[in-house]
């Protein structure tokens, strides 16, 4: 969860439960039970969604390891390829094989 989010949460929370701890004293301040329902909706609805943002990072982190994975593994198959290429034939066959490669 992004600490912006832990922070609204944490001090929409503590004035929720004041304001439950004090319903009487929050009427005379004008203080709705509605307005009070919907900002435990919004709290919950923030923490699930932060949740889903949570879930979307970790599926992002390991795809990300996995392309590097690819990545890494298409490098070495390439200079594999590419070394075997410069053993074999002179500079200027190089070019015909998609080496541009110079010594």
């Amino acid at each position: 969860m992004y600490q912006i989010f832990k922070d609204q949460l944490e001090k929409s929370k503590l004035i929720l439960s004041g304001v439950k701890r004090n319903q009487r004293l929050g009427r005379e301040a004008g203080v709705e039970e509605s307005v009070i329902q919907k900002l435990e909706e919004d709290c919950k609805r923030l923490e699930a969604i932060s949740a889903d943002i949570d879930k979307l990072h970790d599926e992002l982190r390991k795809k990300s390891d996995e392309a590097h994975l690819a990545l890494n593994t298409l490098k070495k198959r390439t200079q594999t390829v590419k070394r075997s290429i410069k053993l074999k034939y002179d500079q200027t066959w190089w070019n015909k094989f998609g080496i541009p490669d110079k010594r």
